[in-house]
């Protein structure tokens, strides 16, 4: 869903940044900063989170940065920029519409695989009306929240299509995500998408740069 149906990717690491450095404060990785300064999140610290589900990344903020705030308070917190995100500044990505179309007149089985709660992908769904694209929508909360980089989800997804691994294709804008498919043993498509520029792709089979590339790819 994150950076390949939808632009969230652009919003989300700028409202996660000041979040995130107030959450953690003036610790990083256990080291004091200097006097009268506090600790930023940065590129490298949100490209470690993306792909994640709600719930790994609050384990991976506790365990890595210390983070102190109860999972629930943190969860209620992030539901609400989450909304905000999803209800009023995101878009669809360029050209999704015209390719998810030509897809399903394929009579090809599409899934939205997302790590995002259900609540936020139903969010999307309503806002753009766009749930008649897919044959299934599956969460991490099928999973209690195990997203990716685990190969989990997408097992899980080629199950319900009653689909063999190799069979499936994955696109993918993020660094976990592509872990997350090729470790399900599928095609990867890495997308970069305009804002995902500190996401390292290098693992995919083929990166493409509008999802409109993939309609002429010999791979369907």
């Amino acid at each position: 869903m994150d950076g390949v149906i939808v632009d969230s990717e652009r919003y989300f690491p700028v409202l996660e940044r000041e979040w995130f450095s107030s959450l953690i404060g003036k610790y990083n990785h256990s080291v004091r900063v200097s006097p009268g300064q506090t600790w930023k999140w940065t590129e490298k610290d949100e490209a470690n989170i993306t792909g994640r589900s709600a719930s790994d990344i609050y384990l991976v903020l506790k365990e890595q940065y210390g983070l102190k705030i109860a999972q629930n308070l943190f969860l209620k917190q992030y539901d609400e920029i989450a909304k905000d995100v999803y209800e009023n500044k995101c878009e669809l990505t360029r050209n999704f519409l015209n390719v998810a179309d030509n897809l399903r007149e394929k009579n090809l089985k599409i899934a939205l695989v997302s790590s995002s709660p259900y609540s936020w992908i139903e969010m999307m769904l309503k806002r753009f009306g766009i749930r008649d694209k897919f044959d299934v929508v599956i969460s991490a909360d099928e999973l209690n929240g195990k997203g990716k980089p685990s190969p989990a989800i997408y097992l899980h997804s080629a199950k319900i299509l009653n689909l063999n691994p190799e069979n499936c294709i994955v696109i993918e804008d993020s660094k976990n995500g592509i872990a997350s498919a090729k470790n399900a043993n599928m095609f990867c498509i890495g997308f970069r998408n305009g804002i995902n520029e500190n996401q390292d792709l290098s693992k995919a089979d083929k990166v493409i740069y509008d999802l409109s590339e993939i309609l002429s790819m010999d791979i369907f």
